[in-house]
């Protein structure tokens, strides 16, 4: 059921503490690296060891964000380089206002440069979901029964359609 996001993304990990058990089996089934937030000091280093990641991974990257890791995510992809931010081809952005996500990480009020998907078990995210131009999934979606694979999966399989439908539309076929 995995196929295509284990083997044409490198996954990415990022988590303020422990993730939630559902989001922690994923991490472990697609072999993803977990990147911690840290303790205030190590996140100034933050931006630097996703790029680090990104530029070295042999595969684009799905970001797998959780709590304040959701805003890291967000302040990344506004402040890198854009010949890193190409190589993500999405992420799923789960709980981003869980515990102190909100006040950690003041969120950047601009659209994602790829596709994503915001999982909300709280009821509060509509408006940063809006400003990231993320399409929002209510959050018992990935607690169950593989659900969190099953949404990689669809974020991936759409990515790929948005690929050949550019690939057409470039050799004149759309």
């Amino acid at each position: 059921m995995v196929a295509v996001a284990d083997t044409r993304y490198s996954v990415l990990a990022l988590s303020d503490g422990t993730p939630p058990p559902a989001l922690n089996d994923v991490i472990e089934r697609l072999r993803a690296t977990l990147l911690p937030l840290g303790r205030e000091n190590e996140r100034n280093m933050l931006g630097a060891r996703i790029d680090r990641f990104v530029s070295e991974a042999d595969r684009q990257v799905i970001l797998l964000a959780h709590g304040a890791g959701c805003r890291a995510a967000a302040w990344w992809a506004r402040l890198s380089p854009s010949h890193y931010v190409q190589r993500v081809a999405g992420a799923i952005l789960v709980d981003p206002m869980v515990a102190d996500g909100d006040s950690r990480f003041a969120s950047p009020a601009t659209l994602l440069p790829f596709r994503s998907m915001t999982l909300d078990s709280t009821g509060r995210i509509e408006t940063l979901a809006r400003e990231w131009g993320s399409e929002v999934m209510p959050g018992d979606s990935a607690a169950r029964g593989g659900g969190l694979l099953r949404l990689i999966d669809r974020l991936s399989g759409a990515v790929v359609a948005h690929d050949v439908r550019t690939a057409e539309r470039l050799v004149g076929l759309g």
